[in-house]
């Protein structure tokens, strides 16, 4: 991977802003002459609509299914899209990956722990920066009530404090935690200095 190609993850509980903000920071790289691919995982693969169908509550899935659906569909993430874009020189910026499905489909912080390396064991490759957006529980909730819409498979508060909890304990030690509750330009503007940084 060369230093002008590479590898941004955007991570955080539902309401947190990661599609927004990823996007956005996506579309600035661009405007300044960096070639950069938005990318998001559950990906729009067999397996990835069968994980929006689960998360939208038209079909039920247990934890074991759940994670085996998410390894299949990161698999063509890596294949088909992370690792050609890369190659090409690239950098990608992308919504969610292997630690929001440790975090999500982790029973509790040990078990997140396994479902992490469990990934890593697959050697999908690993990312330059990853960008927690930081809200807590009660805030994220707040936000998703207040933009309306149906409600998803982790929406319960309890849900989402698990899956908080499970990303504090697994997030690597080099994680930019981004407060979450700042302004949206000022969030943006932050994670696209920072991965100018990473990139000079």
């Amino acid at each position: 991977m060369s230093k002008n190609s590479q590898f941004f993850v955007f991570e955080g509980i539902d309401g947190s802003g990661k599609t927004t903000v990823s996007k956005k920071v996506s579309e600035i790289l661009n405007s300044k002459s960096i070639p950069t691919e938005w990318h998001r995982e559950p990906t729009e693969s067999v397996h990835g609509k069968k994980i929006r169908e689960f998360l939208q509550g038209k079909i039920k899935l247990n934890q074991d299914e759940q994670l085996k659906l998410f390894l299949l569909d990161r698999e063509v993430s890596v294949n088909e899209t992370i690792l050609p874009t890369l190659k090409n020189g690239n950098s990608i910026v992308q919504d969610r990956y292997y630690f929001s499905t440790a975090a999500y489909q982790g029973k509790d912080e040990e078990h997140a722990a396994d479902i992490l390396y469990m990934n890593e064991d697959k050697g999908f490759p690993e990312p330059n920066r990853v960008y927690f957006l930081d809200l807590s529980p009660e805030e994220a909730l707040e936000r998703r009530n207040s933009r309306g819409g149906n409600k998803e498979a982790f929406d319960d508060e309890g849900e989402q404090t698990r899956i908080y909890q499970n990303y504090l304990a697994i997030l690597p030690d080099s994680t930019i935690f981004v407060d979450a509750t700042a302004d949206l330009d000022e969030v943006v503007n932050f994670c696209v200095e920072d991965i100018l940084k990473s990139l000079s």
